[in-house]
């Protein structure tokens, strides 16, 4: 079942695979916001995520302050925020 976040984690993942390819097997944020999308496709439950401290880290590692990655990140959380507040509504 697609969801409406799902271009967002294929782009973030698209991405990684393209400018940080090498470095996603390692430890550090660029595996983890890996996991993170990947864990987010599958529909999994994740607890409170601080996209803002994602950013922070992932600047500090890669000193890459342009990257669309961020810019992915920052639509994916505004898109999650969305969800919950359906489902917030739902109930």
């Amino acid at each position: 079942m697609k969801n409406q976040y799902t271009q967002y984690i294929e782009q973030l993942q698209k991405l990684i695979n393209l400018e940080y390819l090498s470095q996603k097997r390692y430890p550090g944020i660029i595996q983890d916001i890996y996991k993170l999308a990947e864990r987010i496709g599958r529909g999994e439950t994740i607890d409170e995520v601080s996209f803002f401290s994602l950013a922070r880290r992932f600047v500090d590692e890669t000193m890459n302050y342009k990257s669309d990655i961020l810019v992915v990140l920052k639509q994916l959380e505004k898109e999650l925020k969305k969800e919950n507040e359906r489902k917030e509504k739902a109930l």
